[in-house]
């Protein structure tokens, strides 16, 4: 718990007054040595006529020390909430405690459970199938697009041939290739 604000020397005054936005009004605070004792019993009229504030500046400062619990009667909030919170802490240990017991007769009444079989194996993976090349109608079409790049190429460079041409003769060569091999690849599969 921090100071009280009767116990505020000037200079905790001072700094409170900077704290809630009054640090302009600092000087006569010093001048008059205003402490936290004499600070709470100041009313609004000291407040404006001795120390040089505006009324709305007195009610702020009124209001701060009202906020702050700053009167000279003892403050007996904090021991009474303390005092609350310390009973219910433990009332909540009882009723922990009891909670406890009560699991633990329960468990020693039971027979334990008898331990679950261990899980049969999973099955081993099938193998991977072998990988297997393009077959026939792959293998021509892989090829048919293979020499119509090739065939476009050379079209293109070659004179009086364009590159249509050539990607079309390149595509016939490539798919009769490419097919031939399918079928040497089906061969030795079998």
């Amino acid at each position: 718990m921090g100071v009280a604000v009767k116990d505020f020397d000037n200079a905790e005054v001072c700094i409170w007054l900077n704290a809630i936005g009054l640090g302009s009004k600092i000087g006569p605070f010093k001048e008059n040595d205003v402490d936290g004792d004499l600070l709470i019993s100041l009313g609004p009229e000291d407040l404006t006529g001795d120390l040089g504030l505006s009324n709305l500046q007195s009610k702020k400062v009124l209001r701060g020390i009202e906020n702050l619990g700053g009167s000279n009667a003892p403050d007996t909030s904090h021991d009474m909430r303390i005092a609350q919170l310390e009973a219910e802490n433990e009332q909540l240990q009882n009723q922990v405690n009891m909670t406890r017991k009560r699991i633990e007769a329960k468990q020693g009444s039971q027979t334990p459970p008898a331990p679950a079989p261990a899980p049969a194996p999973a099955p081993a993976p099938a193998p991977a199938p072998k990988r297997r090349g393009p077959g026939v109608v792959g293998g021509a079409a892989r090829g048919a697009a293979g020499g119509a790049v090739k065939g476009a190429i050379i079209g293109a460079i070659l004179p009086g041939m364009d590159a249509g041409d050539g990607a079309s003769a390149g595509a016939a060569v490539g798919a009769m290739s490419g097919g031939l091999r399918g079928v040497r690849n089906r061969r030795r599969r079998f």
